[in-house]
């Protein structure tokens, strides 16, 4: 075992060309069709180019939310050159390339080269990356954006710091949670502040690179659709979601419909600022009088986001209208194979339950190595400022989720920036010594 893995992680190179070539395949072959949240990303990127303007603009005024702005016209502008959902995962396909070239990067400058090579091979055996090539969430885009603007940081020249600042920006364009970076490099700065007992000016480039983005991409929105806005303004829906009668930790969308807290009889009648408005008063209102069942949805919320993960993989395997969570949960109440996967051959069952249970397997044992990993760090401390940034921003966001509401996707940023722990326990563990690494 240890001669193969030795000798797998010293041919990266040629394992990351298989990889592309297997996206490639998979693009040109698979039926691709998408369903909520990344079916309603391109309905958006489309109607822009209908109305042949950038998002937000006064069209999107009475929507229920303004939802990935930067991101939403990224795709606005690809599809306009070949509108096709081609064009999307062919665009998924550079990002996992550029994610690949970043992570190994940042890995090889805070750890080793040999642990940036098992980092590349763990990535790329997660299935789930591969299966979110051929989908349409903001989740691929969003991790490019912190990992560069991390790796720009470790870089410490000011240019780069300013880039950093600008990337993270882009981050906090595409989902609110961007800030939890923004909190990081916060906490990071103050800390050497007390530290050293001196102010270090490097970390206002940074928040300079912040506040660029955020103002010009704000007037540029506010130009297009009369208000400054920047981000998501899906924070209130999300706060209501997980706190409502029928929270449960995870993605219920009974708080929207009637005689529910979250139900707007004309909602065209309503601009998304008012809904916001709404939702976020409905959400304050249910905590005040429910502050113990919400303190206990939180850990529930953390095992939405943890206790499975199927972020794509049923989809990669044909079965996009379910999950592995549903499926389990009707073979064990129902005891029902076939109401679990239906119209499937027997054959095709048990290879699905194969590999779900094959990857779970694998997703558990990497949550495990990247927990002894983060605690050897932790006993051992290489006080290096830049690892602590990405554990404190993982905190930070699994904080942010648990104030909202839990689900699979929404820890895939952080899990992926975690894999170089779990690689550094798996070196150890395994003895990957670096006279396999090619020079």
């Amino acid at each position: 075992m240890k001669k193969l893995i030795n000798f797998i992680v010293s041919k990266i190179k040629y394992i990351v060309l298989i990889y592309v070539a297997i996206q490639l395949v998979l693009i040109f072959t698979e039926n691709i069709s998408y369903k909520s949240d990344a079916l309603y990303y391109f309905t958006l990127a489309e109607k822009c180019i209908q109305q042949n303007e950038f998002y937000p603009s006064t069209h999107n005024l009475k929507d229920d939310y303004i939802v990935a702005p930067l991101y939403i016209n990224v795709l606005y502008l690809i599809l306009k050159v070949y509108n096709s959902t081609l064009t999307i995962s062919l665009l998924n396909i550079l990002i996992t390339l550029f994610q690949i070239f970043v992570l190994y990067h940042i890995t090889n400058k805070l750890f080793s080269k040999c642990t940036a090579r098992l980092t590349i091979l763990l990535y790329i055996f997660y299935l789930n990356t591969l299966g979110l090539i051929l989908q349409n969430y903001t989740e691929l885009f969003f991790l490019l954006m912190i990992s560069y603007s991390i790796y720009f940081f470790i870089l410490q020249k000011n240019i780069y710091l300013i880039l950093s600042g600008i990337i993270a920006g882009f981050a906090i364009g595409v989902r609110p949670v961007g800030w939890a970076l923004f909190a990081a490099f916060m906490i990071i700065h103050l800390v050497s502040i007390y530290k050293h007992e001196k102010i270090s000016f490097n970390y206002f480039y940074v928040y300079s690179g912040i506040a660029v983005f955020i103002t010009l991409f704000g007037i540029f929105n506010k130009l297009n659709s009369g208000h400054f806005e920047f981000t998501s303004t899906t924070g209130p829906i999300n706060l209501l979601l997980g706190a409502n009668d029928d929270a449960t930790g995870g993605f219920n969308s009974t708080v929207l419909e009637k005689d529910k807290a979250g139900y707007i009889e004309f909602t065209d009648s309503m601009t998304y600022l008012q809904k916001g408005e709404f939702y976020e008063k409905q959400a304050f209102h249910w905590i005040s009088q429910n502050p113990v069942k919400w303190i206990l949805l939180a850990p529930m919320k953390f095992i939405h986001t943890f206790g499975w993960d199927d972020i794509s993989l049923s989809s990669l395997l044909g079965i996009s209208e379910t999950n592995f969570a549903h499926v389990i949960k009707i073979i064990i109440f129902d005891f029902d194979f076939d109401k679990a996967l239906p119209n499937t051959s027997t054959i095709f069952k048990i290879f699905y339950l194969s590999m779900l249970f094959l990857q779970h397997l694998f997703y558990y044992i990497l949550l495990f190595a990247i927990l002894i990993g983060i605690y050897r760090y932790i006993k051992n401390p290489l006080n290096d400022k830049t690892i602590n940034l990405i554990l404190i921003y993982s905190v930070i966001t699994i904080l942010m989720i648990m104030l909202t509401v839990g689900s699979p996707r929404y820890k895939y940023p952080i899990f992926i920036l975690l894999l170089p722990f779990a690689a550094s326990y798996l070196e150890l563990k395994f003895g990957i010594g670096n006279k396999y690494i090619e020079k």
